[in-house]
């Protein structure tokens, strides 16, 4: 785990699809896929594309997944 030097959240790394290591939020949350353009990271590293799910969309169907923390950042 590292922190972000920007905001000083917690973060993990992912190692994306094109190789570069991505910085990720610790919380996951759900994905409607294709009901957007953000990407998401899953526990294999795999990409998905999508939005986050709004609270009453949550489900244990939909796929769980990691935003990158470029997002969220506080100092972006």
């Amino acid at each position: 785990m590292s922190v972000c030097r920007r905001c000083g959240r917690e973060i993990e790394w992912a190692q994306g699809e094109n190789g570069r290591f991505v910085p990720l939020d610790l919380e996951p949350v759900f994905v409607i896929e294709g009901g957007g353009n953000d990407q998401f990271y899953t526990d294999e590293n795999a990409v998905i594309v999508g939005r986050v799910a709004r609270p009453e969309e949550e489900s244990p169907e939909l796929p769980v997944a990691f935003v990158p923390h470029w997002k969220t950042c506080g100092r972006g």
